[in-house]
């Protein structure tokens, strides 16, 4: 969500997100398909370009570690003759859940999974940043539906939850919505031409995807493996065993306001655009950039988890 009464000077990232005034100067042309694809082909060769954060506020202080997961070493699987070939590309020195997951598939059959991370009533902490202002924000994960191989139900959310941001407007201190995440899978690309028709509010165009997903370092390391690169700018790549990887992309999209479900609005503030979002499964931590034609690029969000809500209740009661 953003604040759409005053117009920032920078770009940067921000969820009820800071919409940008009206301005007679016409707005720049988004790059045509053809540029961003040779960009994407360039970043992917730099490495050193990859996106830096450029908060002065650090998310090391809201998350707390994982808990370190019993594995059996090495040399005793070789000595053992029981070798397995497991690949953490990603990871020098595993202690979380996702690298125990490297030898057991977390949904071996057709069925809907959860993650160590993204579970019914996990609290993730952090910040919404524009380029002239931070908020607090705090996402709490209600349902968590995430598509196993070969399943499909593409009327589900993969996820949904509530996005609470904290002194994004004078009128209300604290501004929540509630909304539904959409994993990028075998079945829902990268890209918005292959997103069904009932998901249009999660689309922009091709080039414009493009440029939010150039901006995530996780997204260049997948295309710079042998083929994907070609295959994404085709939208022809199928992101297949997804849950298998380090990352997981992601859209969200707020719905509505809570606890008033029937307020179509809220003064000085927009949740028409979508986050583009990428979840780190490693260390739980969520980075997404909120997309809207008229708001100010590049609203950055930053997230970690810190806490799980166990058997308590995170429900709303609407109005």
């Amino acid at each position: 969500m953003i604040n759409e009464l005053v117009a920032p000077e920078h770009p940067a990232g921000n969820s009820l997100k800071v919409q940008r005034q009206l301005s007679t100067t016409p707005r720049p042309l988004t790059p045509p398909l053809g540029s961003l694809a040779h960009r994407l082909v360039q970043s992917c060769k730099e490495r050193d370009s990859l996106y830096r954060c450029v908060s002065t506020e650090s998310l090391d202080s809201l998350q707390s570690s994982p808990e370190p997961i019993a594995t059996e070493p090495a040399a005793a699987i070789a000595s053992s003759g029981t070798a397995r070939n497991v690949t953490k590309k990603y990871i020098n020195q595993d202690t979380s859940p996702y690298g125990s997951r490297a030898q057991t598939p977390l949904c071996a059959r057709p069925r809907a999974c959860s993650t160590s991370f993204l579970r019914p009533r996990m609290e993730f902490t952090g910040f919404q940043t524009s380029g002239y202002k931070k908020n607090h924000v705090n996402v709490v994960l209600k349902t968590v539906s995430l598509p196993g191989h070969g399943s499909s139900n593409p009327g589900v959310p993969h996820i949904t939850g509530f996005f609470s941001i904290y002194g994004l407007t004078a009128h209300q201190p604290e501004i929540t919505t509630f909304f539904e995440g959409f994993a990028v899978t075998e079945n829902l690309g990268f890209l918005s031409s292959s997103v069904p028709a009932h998901l249009a509010d999660l689309t922009a165009t091709d080039g414009i995807d493009l440029e939010h997903w150039l901006s995530f370092p996780a997204f260049k390391e997948m295309c710079s493996q042998n083929g994907v690169l070609s295959a994404v700018v085709d939208g022809a790549h199928r992101h297949s065993d997804y849950l298998h990887q380090r990352f997981i992309f992601m859209r969200w999209k707020e719905r509505f306001l809570v606890p008033d479900a029937e307020l179509g609005s809220v003064e000085g503030a927009s949740y028409e655009g979508y986050y583009y979002i990428v979840h780190d499964q490693f260390t739980g931590n969520i980075l997404g950039f909120y997309y809207h034609k008229d708001a100010e690029k590049f609203q950055e969000l930053e997230l970690a988890p810190t806490n799980h809500l166990g058997s308590g209740s995170c429900d709303f009661e609407f109005n």
